[in-house]
């Protein structure tokens, strides 16, 4: 919705300038990241470019991309990780291309569009589920690797200009980073923000009665299962399986 709105926004002013002579600078204020120092008057574009499409075509592929891959993410991990990654992504990117334009003047005018966020998405959610076939047209059944490796490429040959490249770049190593601050964070050693446990409706041991097995560590889990992800693919879990994986999920993402 919000990629929607603001992309029918700039195209509308576009038009009144196009047949009226309305100026449209306001809508590339409002949405277009500036190159190097033009930054520094307009902070909030390093948010708002994320989500403002140049035209029809790069709305509908950005937004097909993000609702597909979207959808496989959270098979594994919950919407709080989807916006992570979209909105890192975006940033990270939006940072890239501010340094790139600086340290090289003239290198790029003016940043738009979601496919730094939408190359974040794509890249964590093939990190997490790199075996996991789906069907293409014409092409059957293909990993999901394969897919994500192959359009990074595409979109690093069809940007135009270090910046831009630089910009994608970014969106496409967030979740390396993201993947490798959790994976520091859950070290035996690190500090963990741990939930008061519950204990309503379990009255005293009697004498003789035995507790109740420990539990498995949810990382032990979801290592568990993304490990039979990885060699069977997603719908190789039952019922049950995929229940706990999202039970999980939710709980290391809290």
């Amino acid at each position: 919705m919000a990629n929607v709105g603001a992309s029918l926004l700039i195209w509308i002013a576009m038009g009144l300038q196009a047949l009226f002579g309305i100026s449209d600078r306001w809508a590339f204020d409002l949405f277009a990241l500036p190159s190097g120092a033009g930054f520094l008057t307009r902070p909030w574009t390093l948010f708002t470019y994320m989500v403002a499409q140049a035209n029809v075509l790069q709305l509908l592929f950005n937004v097909l991309w993000l609702y597909w891959f979207g959808q496989m993410l959270l098979d594994t991990d919950t919407d709080r990780t989807l916006w992570r990654l979209y909105v890192g992504g975006g940033l990270l990117g939006g940072v890239l291309y501010i340094l790139t334009t600086l340290l090289k003047p003239g290198s790029g005018t003016i940043l738009m569009g979601s496919s730094a966020s939408i190359l974040s998405v794509m890249v964590y959610t093939a990190l997490r589920q790199p075996d996991r076939s789906v069907p293409l047209f014409l092409l059957g059944n293909v990993r999901l690797k394969w897919i994500a490796i192959v359009t990074v490429c595409i979109t690093l040959l069809g940007a135009t200009g270090l910046a831009a490249h630089m910009a994608h770049i970014g969106g496409a190593v967030f979740p390396l980073a993201l993947i490798g601050w959790r994976r520091v964070a859950s070290r035996p050693g690190a500090p963990r923000r741990r939930k008061p446990k519950s204990f309503k409706g379990r009255g005293p041991l009697r004498a003789g009665q035995r507790t109740s097995a420990p539990e498995e560590n949810p990382e032990a889990v979801l290592d568990r299962l993304l490990d039979k992800i990885r060699v069977s693919g997603f719908d190789s879990l039952s019922k049950a399986e995929k229940k706990q994986l999202d039970e999980v999920s939710r709980t290391l993402n809290s």
